[in-house]
């Protein structure tokens, strides 16, 4: 079996897990907090074209598609596009769900303003021909922005692995519950130390490789926990804390 479709097996049996997080966030100050995030970073123009990479359950779909904006989302897998489908469907929402690899884009060049994705580079076997897809379908002057963290360079440096360690015990004895939580623990384990992105030291490595696909501009940002994670989930991520990378066409 091919890691990418591992990876997709995988992500199947996680789709209810996280459309129930989604909804908990529709529900909750991250709907705005996310919204204005990446709308403060897009282009300046008032009624967006966005392909939502790795949609899951839809949230970027929903909020974006809710400000007036034209919205794409695509995902490997076909449980996280029927979870979006039922999402949208609740919130009165309409953007166009396609079954996609990311990798490999069914998209003529230069069509899209925005595109945005968030947590799901880390589980690219090819993030590099992703960035080149991405590049491809943007509009000169458009913008990819991609949320992420560095999941797993602890399982890579063993003094961050002793940290962590910790971390996960206060973690337990704070909430009752570890950092992450997956129906899967043990697939997902496994394949983390697989995955290309898991030693990376990002969001360096994005940046060094958008320049080298030819992005004019490159930014990052590794504040954006502060916005759109309360209190408790700036605690359990404070060994991975999110970051925002992204680039111009």
């Amino acid at each position: 079996m091919s890691l990418n479709i591992r990876i997709k097996n995988y992500w199947e049996g996680e789709a209810q897990g996280y459309s129930e997080v989604i909804e908990d966030e529709l529900n909750g100050f991250e709907r705005k907090a996310w919204s204005d995030l990446v709308l403060e970073y897009a282009p300046s123009k008032d009624c967006l074209d966005i392909l939502d990479i790795g949609t899951g359950p839809g949230f970027f779909s929903i909020v974006l598609s809710q400000g007036g904006h034209n919205v794409t989302g695509i995902d490997l897998t076909e449980n996280m596009i029927e979870f979006a489908r039922l999402n949208l469907a609740r919130e009165g929402a309409s953007a166009k769900l396609m079954t996609m690899d990311c990798q490999n884009l069914e998209f003529s060049d230069n069509i899209f303003d925005l595109l945005v994705c968030r947590n799901l580079t880390w589980t690219l076997d090819d993030p590099a021909k992703a960035y080149k897809e991405w590049h491809r379908v943007l509009r000169p002057g458009g913008r990819i922005l991609i949320f992420d963290a560095c999941w797993h360079l602890h399982l890579f440096d063993e003094n961050m692995k002793i940290a962590y360690e910790k971390k996960e015990k206060e973690v337990l004895m704070k909430y009752g519950r570890p950092m992450h939580q997956h129906k899967d623990q043990d697939e997902g384990a496994a394949l983390s130390r697989k995955l290309f992105m898991s030693d990376k030291v990002r969001p360096q490595w994005d940046l060094d490789t958008m320049l080298k696909l030819g992005f004019s501009k490159v930014f990052a940002d590794t504040s954006v926990g502060e916005r759109v994670l309360n209190e408790q989930q700036q605690d359990r991520n404070s060994m991975h804390p999110p970051f925002l990378v992204g680039g111009e066409k």
